[in-house]
């Protein structure tokens, strides 16, 4: 089975349209969605048979305003206040363009990521209310409130799997497919002021789990890891670069595709003449090269489910 994980980014997320795109156009057949923050709602729109052409025209006629309205309560709650933003916007907006409202109807099986924001521990859905899966999935601190789920509370799922690797080789995949939305991009300059700090921090330590979960599944299943060469400082809520993105994103998948059905190929000339022990799964060279964290974190098999 094959795998697609979508991670978290924020308008970032415009790339993995592009990735939707090049999988669609090469028939690379999906069996299993899993989708972290606007990696969860661009997977439920692609379990839900949303096309890619539809889906990158949705992505290209959004605004900031569309999405984001500023909480009201900041003017006589401010330091009680749970979020910068009000979360109805969001989910108004999803109720009118995804198709289908309960896992259940989904085309291609969907899991959902989210944190407990009681425990810190994460928390994935695959069945029920697929709305409240994804408001909660985005559940940024700070810019949403947390979202209570089966009377759990719940943040953004990028806080403690923002690229849910564990979770798509637990279910049994043996080809992950996932795309990096830059979340740790690199900057020459200083970072200054209290949000930038916050959200620097966090960045960091999301990329340095990410980084620990390739080695840790590299044996286990073949990971063809895509990172598009975005090297410009986006912001989460910035959705002015949406086209350039998408292309990106597309271009970077169809490459990393090929280059994937080539080492194959020269894999299945050479398989022949290897002994039978050391015929195992090849990670992406590029994966490789960037192993250096070692493991800190627990799998997916020790965390629970929520329905």
């Amino acid at each position: 089975m094959t795998a697609l994980v979508l991670c978290g980014g924020g308008g970032r997320g415009a790339v993995e349209v592009g990735l939707y795109r090049a999988v669609v156009e090469l028939a690379v057949p999906i069996g299993l969605i899993v989708g972290t923050s606007v990696g969860a709602i661009n997977g439920a729109a692609i379990a839900a048979g949303v096309p890619p052409d539809a889906l990158a025209r949705l992505w290209k006629s959004l605004r900031r305003q569309d999405l984001f309205a500023l909480n009201r309560q900041l003017f006589w709650r401010l330091i009680w206040t749970n979020s910068l933003y009000d979360h109805r916007p969001l989910r108004r907006f999803l109720e009118r363009v995804l198709p289908v409202r309960t896992f259940e109807d989904l085309r291609i099986p969907l899991i959902g990521t989210g944190t407990d924001f009681q425990t810190g521990q994460p928390v994935y859905w695959r069945e029920g209310n697929l709305l409240d899966a994804i408001m909660a999935s985005v559940a940024m601190p700070g810019l949403f409130p947390p979202q209570v789920v089966g009377g759990v509370q719940v943040v953004d799922g990028g806080i403690t799997d923002n690229v849910p690797i564990d979770v798509a080789v637990a279910e049994g995949a043996d080809t992950v497919i996932f795309m990096l939305c830059a979340c740790c991009e690199r900057t020459n300059r200083p970072v200054r002021g209290l949000l930038p700090v916050l959200r620097r921090a966090l960045s960091i330590a999301i990329d340095r789990k990410y980084h620990a979960d390739i080695e840790r599944h590299a044996g286990q299943a073949h990971l063809i890891a895509i990172e598009p060469p975005i090297d410009r400082e986006i912001d989460l809520l910035d959705f002015s670069h949406t086209v350039e993105l998408i292309e990106e994103g597309y271009a970077s998948a169809t490459a990393a595709f090929k280059e994937r059905a080539m080492h194959d190929k020269s894999q299945d000339g050479n398989e022949d003449q290897l002994p039978e022990e050391r015929k195992a799964p090849v990670a992406p060279a590029e994966a490789l090269r960037r192993l250096r964290t070692p493991n800190l974190f627990a799998s997916a098999a020790n965390t629970r489910w929520e329905r």
